[in-house]
């Protein structure tokens, strides 16, 4: 079965995540999109996700390894949990951008 209920979170400073929210949906699928500023925001974003019966969360490149980790746990790895990766040469892309 494919997923059907979809949810991503993304970090950046100044979202607030009861504002910056959004749901994109068709008759066989529907998208969560939610904005964050902190992990903490983020881990209840995941947990409200789950009482909206999301089948997958993604989290973008801007949590670590440990922020993807503590989302799971708080939503007792009840559903898959994945985070965007970057290769080596797009990393080095997005610092230049911040200096």
């Amino acid at each position: 079965m494919a997923v059907q209920r979809y949810g991503f979170i993304f970090k950046a400073p100044g979202m607030q995540f009861l504002t910056h929210n959004g749901r994109l949906e068709s008759d066989a699928f529907a998208a969560t999109v939610c904005g964050v500023a902190s992990i903490e925001e983020a881990v209840l974003v995941a947990q409200e996700l789950l009482t909206r019966h999301v089948q997958l969360i993604e989290v973008c490149g801007a949590f670590t390894e440990a922020d993807v980790e503590q989302i799971r746990s708080a939503i007792d790895d009840r559903i898959p949990v994945a985070a965007v990766q970057y290769s080596a040469e797009t990393r080095q892309r997005l610092q230049q951008l911040s200096n």
